[in-house]
């Protein structure tokens, strides 16, 4: 009865908002935001950012600050972060340019087109929250429509004619004689190389774009094709064949369930099982309902998306948080104890109960120690599948005909799809990066790669990274917000660059030492830094390098403006000068 009292309310409701017009504007947004956040302050501000209230953003102009100083910005890569850091150096005035290797815009989701690809984050936190979409079609959004949601934007925004399409950046060189970063790029349709100067530059190229792919005693031997998801392309045709996928991570999650009907037999690698979170919507379009209330609702879109994101700031945070005196194993606290009961819980029910992929399909890690999967069912499904088989036995090697297990099964294969992610700690791994005196940048990280906020590097004047070291988010919210802060921040810097009248910006050493002994403090608090699992989030000394362990009102809080403390400004200015 209280539910249909309820939505009788909401009908009457409904109908006198429509009969008024657009009443938009008598929504007390700031009331309800305050409600929401029970009267904190800064969260309160964090979610009228999020709200696409852009009051509270900088606004500064070029022609104001420094009308004669000759200046260029470098932006590597036109996927989600590039594109945002355009719109804002264009809505300063800033001269810029962004190169990117593919024909067209959207980073990682232009060129990852296997099968099944999609988010798996909500699809309207994962937005920008200064161009929000509302006709989103599924809930987890599809490659496909990210890359028309990307490439719409660049030309909704005018960036289209800053952008430089089919070029890669193949080396950075910093110039200390006019502080100037000096540009290797190479076009990918005829080859020819060129150089160019720019006077700042930003890295965008995020960390999904250096596909790994294991060394596997005999692999020339084999006489099918291999394939990384990552390197998928329309001419791989798996109807009929004998299919192995190597690995069971996001994209293997993603790509079996596609495949499965259309293949002759499938095996699957497993090195260790996936935990996954319970999503019945996974693949669901969104009703047609729906997206006529966000069509006629004035900003119904909006509220939601800030719902969807004030529900990611929380997360599943305190659940993988870890505790130092807990001695179960598989788990690092009672409550992520409890987490996993509950997911295994889950994931048993799809079973049969003297199934022995049961067992199998339970990682024996803690929940939160790897990227965990969404799960609508069609996991289990696949695996229960007649003509699929589950292989938990390492690859001892490649013959010519498929895999051989260490237990000298073989497993006949026209197909070998390498499911095995990326070299996500790599960080700028994709071109060679030179600063002051000649410093090589992979060098200097070695395989401990750190970046002050996640975003510069001291030696490495006008450098800035999104996407940079220890800001990929594990339990909590969307990429984009982290990407949205730093372009925040890096605007900010510039804009501080130009008033100090200075050549060159960097972190002082004393800032970027502290802030990774702080982050890596944090992260040993956490599933990801306590328990002693490889993943992607580690370097092979296990140092948290990729992930984000506080809150995200605290990077938010850190980012909004430039602490004068945390860097070095130095350079004749003169030298930056037109004439």
């Amino acid at each position: 009865m209280a539910v249909k009292a309820a939505r009788e309310r909401i009908a009457v409701t409904l109908e006198k908002l429509l009969e008024n017009g657009d009443v938009g504007s008598k929504i007390p947004t700031q009331e309800i935001i305050q409600f929401m956040t029970a009267g904190s302050q800064e969260y309160a501000k964090l979610m009228q950012d999020e709200f696409g209230d852009e009051a509270d953003w900088p606004t500064w102009q070029k022609s104001e600050i420094a009308p004669d100083r000759k200046f260029r910005v470098g932006i590597i890569g036109a996927g989600q972060s590039g594109l945002a850091m355009a719109r804002e150096l264009k809505r300063a005035g800033v001269d810029f340019v962004l190169y990117d290797r593919n024909e067209g815009a959207g980073g990682a989701w232009w060129q990852n087109t296997y099968p099944g690809c999609r988010l798996d984050t909500g699809r309207l936190a994962y937005s920008y929250s200064f161009a929000q979409r509302k006709d989103w079609s599924h809930f987890f959004t599809r490659q496909e429509d990210l890359v028309r949601y990307y490439n719409d934007f660049a030309s909704d925004q005018g960036l289209n004619d800053h952008i430089e399409y089919n070029s890669q950046v193949l080396a950075a060189q910093f110039q200390q004689d006019d502080a100037s970063w000096c540009l290797t790029i190479r076009d990918l349709a005829s080859g020819a190389e060129r150089s160019t100067t720019v006077d700042v530059l930003i890295s965008a190229v995020g960390v999904l774009n250096q596909p790994k792919i294991p060394k596997i005693t005999d692999d020339h031997r084999f006489k099918g094709e291999t394939v990384h998801s990552a390197q998928w392309h329309s001419g791989i045709d798996v109807k009929g064949k004998r299919v192995s996928i190597i690995g069971t991570g996001a994209s293997a999650y993603q790509i079996a369930p596609s495949i499965v009907d259309e293949v002759a037999s499938l095996a699957i690698f497993q090195r260790s099982a996936p935990w996954m979170l319970p999503t019945p919507t996974y693949h669901d379009e969104v009703s047609s309902e729906a997206l006529w209330l966000s069509d006629v609702l004035p900003t119904y879109h909006r509220w939601q998306r800030l719902w969807e994101f004030w529900h990611s700031t929380i997360g599943k945070y305190a659940l993988t948080q870890a505790d130092p005196d807990w001695r179960e194993p598989g788990s690092v606290s009672e409550a992520n104890q409890r987490f996993r009961a509950s997911l295994e819980a889950h994931i048993r029910r799809q079973y049969e109960a003297d199934d022995p992929l049961a067992e199998r399909a339970i990682p024996a890690y803690p929940v939160g120690a790897k990227r965990m999967l969404r799960d609508n069912g069609v996991w289990a499904r696949t695996l229960r599948s007649p003509h699929v088989s589950l292989v938990t036995d390492g690859i001892a090697r490649f013959d010519k005909d498929g895999i051989v297990t260490n237990s000298d099964e073989h497993v006949p294969s026209d197909l070998i799809i390498y499911a095995t992610g990326f070299n996500a700690t790599d960080f700028l791994g994709t071109f060679e990066v030179r600063g002051r005196d000649g410093l090589l940048l992979s060098e200097f990280w070695g395989d401990e790669p750190r970046a002050n906020l996640g975003i510069t590097v001291p030696g490495f004047p006008n450098l800035f990274c999104i996407g940079g070291p220890n800001t990929s988010l594990v339990a909590i919210g969307s990429q984009t917000f982290i990407h949205e802060s730093a372009v925040r921040y890096i605007n900010q810097s510039i804009r501080a660059l130009l008033e100090e009248g200075a050549a060159c910006v960097e972190p002082t050493q004393e800032a970027y030492q502290q802030f990774a002994r702080w982050v890596d403090e944090g992260n040993r608090k956490m599933a990801w830094g306590a328990a002693e699992v490889n993943s992607w989030y580690r370097n092979s000394r296990g140092v948290v390098t990729a992930s984000w362990p506080y809150s995200l009102l605290t990077y938010w809080q850190i980012t909004r403006d430039v602490d004068p403390g945390e860097v070095v400004y130095s350079g004749n200015v003169q030298v930056a000068m037109s004439t």
